[in-house]
């Protein structure tokens, strides 16, 4: 059984290293899969996306939804691109009909949806080390996004 204080840290040292890096998620995702990032704003969580995007074949370009509270893109499963930087009152959002659906949620400044998220999900935590490299922390919770984390971290 995992224990609640698993987490593991990856650096990158580019976009195109956190595109990579999300790629490689994407292509592991399963449906009703729920992602949230958490980060201060310019620390690469829409460059993720971007990733994750082009792993599950959405062809679709992927942008950051400051405007939008939410984006679906088509892709190998439907991609449900939330950015909550705008919300106030998340009481009023409806997150049910995505965050329990077929496709993969990915939730950015996910923790203005702290009480809406399932238990099992994967929290992401971006972090500033220099002009170009960000610290990503990931944080399972459940063995399907543990077992995910263990084999992202294996050699591509």
């Amino acid at each position: 059984m995992q224990s609640i204080s698993e987490r593991f840290e990856i650096e990158v040292g580019s976009p195109d290293e956190t595109k990579r890096l999300g790629e490689r998620l994407g292509r592991m995702f399963r449906p009703g899969d729920v992602v949230s990032l958490v980060g201060e704003l310019g620390t690469g969580k829409t460059t993720l996306i971007q990733g994750i995007a082009k792993g599950l074949c959405v062809q679709e370009n992927v942008s950051s939804a400051s405007f939008v509270l939410m984006q679906e893109y088509k892709g190998s499963l439907p991609l449900y691109h939330f950015d909550l930087y705008r919300i106030e009152n998340e009481e009023d959002i409806g997150y049910e009909d995505w965050l329990y659906g077929s496709g993969v949620s990915v939730l950015e400044w996910g923790e203005k949806a702290l009480d809406h998220l399932p238990f099992v999900h994967l929290k992401i935590v971006f972090s500033y080390l220099s002009q170009t490299s960000r610290s990503l922390l990931f944080v399972p919770k459940g063995e399907h996004f543990l077992e995910m984390i263990n084999r992202l971290l294996e050699k591509p």
